[in-house]
Order: structure tokens, then sequence, then C-alpha cells
């Protein structure tokens, strides 16, 4: 665990990022189904990825 707070954050920031655009990635690319929910400690609510509808679809 990364022990500076801020650092941490700016870690968590980049790989929610790249997270979403690989996901993001294989929606286009294998035209397949895909829906992610994220919760963080840095957020109140968590992400849907892609919307909620989709994701409630999916799962």
């Amino acid at each position: 665990m990364i022990e500076n707070e801020t650092d941490r954050k700016v870690s968590y920031k980049k790989r929610h990022i790249g997270f979403l655009k690989k996901a993001q990635e294989l929606l286009i690319l294998c035209d397949i189904e895909i829906a992610a929910i994220i919760y963080s400690p840095y957020s109140d609510e968590p992400k849907v990825f892609p919307n909620h509808g989709a994701a409630i679809n999916t799962f």
C-alpha cells in the first residue's frame, strides 16, 4: 500500500482512468457486453461503467 495519501490518490486516479479505457476498448474491439461498478474511498457514489442501465442489464 502506498503510504502517502496524496500519492495513493494520484495512483488510484491514473489506474481508474486506465481501467475504464481498457474496458471501453474491450467493449468496442470485441463487441461484448461489459459492466463495472467501482467503489472508491475518494467519492461518495460508486462509479458505474458504461451507465447504470447497461450495468443492470449486464449483471
